[in-house]
């Protein structure tokens, strides 16, 4: 199924898809765990919050390894360290809650969709996942050479992300980062793409096809190729890579928070 929805009863619209079937099972005590981006500061993602607590669901937004800090803070760390910080965020979570939900931002996306994947202890706590502009390839060409470039540059600037101008004041990401350390989310990004069809829980994908930063192409290969049951994706059509902070997070923040009502309500409709 395709469509293009209203959203926010504005005139901001998304094109709608999905395939499989809603889980239509409710879930009482229900939490959710938001990992943020690379180089990103709690500020990409903590504009939902207050939507959360509306909706009086818990939640964990842990800091992931050699972030919120300075870019110095992300030399020597691995992508198993965001993945161990996730994990312990999400141990420390279900211990609140029945069932969780995770949301990935960028390079939280990717962790996301590990967590779904992998087998853990609390594997079977997660319920549904949904991505904001999963980080598994980037637009940037030079992002391939990045293994080369590491041993001429020790410090890479940047990329902007947002389409809008007044929407930017807001960036709090690091100006520049270790080179090393993108090698490290690019190799994070190829693993990931590999294990896509092990993502067998409810899935929601949000992505905006002027995205700056994340190949809109990498949403559309996961939604065609996860193993979840049931799998839906949102297209924008405004906003940059900054899902959370650009000019369509209202959009956004609706989109997962409806997901979520439906997840925990075992409803299907739209």
């Amino acid at each position: 199924m395709q469509a293009t929805h209203e959203l926010n009863g504005s005139k901001d619209t998304a094109v709608f898809e999905k395939r499989g079937t809603f889980p239509d099972s409710k879930i009482e005590k229900l939490g959710v765990l938001l990992l943020h981006g690379f180089t990103s500061a709690p500020a990409s993602i903590q504009d939902i919050l207050p939507k959360f607590e509306e909706m009086n669901i818990p939640y964990e937004m842990p800091i992931l390894r050699g972030h919120n800090a300075t870019p110095e803070a992300l030399i020597g760390v691995k992508a198993q360290d965001w993945y161990d910080d996730a994990l312990k965020a999400l141990g420390t979570l279900c211990e609140r809650v029945d069932r969780v939900v995770v949301i990935g931002f960028s390079m939280g996306g990717l962790v996301a969709l590990n967590l779904c994947a992998l087998a853990h202890p609390y594997h079977d706590k997660i319920c549904a996942c949904i991505t904001w502009a999963a980080a598994l390839g980037f637009v940037n060409k030079l992002a391939g050479f990045s293994k080369v470039i590491a041993f001429f540059s020790k410090y890479w600037k940047g990329q902007e992300s947002f389409r809008d101008d007044e929407c930017r004041k807001k960036n709090q990401n690091y100006k520049y980062f270790p080179t090393r350390a993108f090698v490290e989310l690019y190799d994070y990004a190829a693993k990931s793409r590999m294990l896509v069809s092990d993502v067998k829980v409810p899935l929601c994908i949000i992505h905006s096809k002027r995205d700056q930063v994340v190949t809109y192409s990498t949403s559309r290969m996961l939604f065609k190729k996860a193993g979840s049951s049931y799998c839906e994706m949102h297209t924008l059509k405004r906003s940059g890579h900054e899902l959370g902070q650009d000019c369509q997070a209202a959009a956004v923040f609706e989109i997962t928070c409806d997901f979520i009502d439906r997840i925990r309500n075992g409803k299907s409709e739209k």
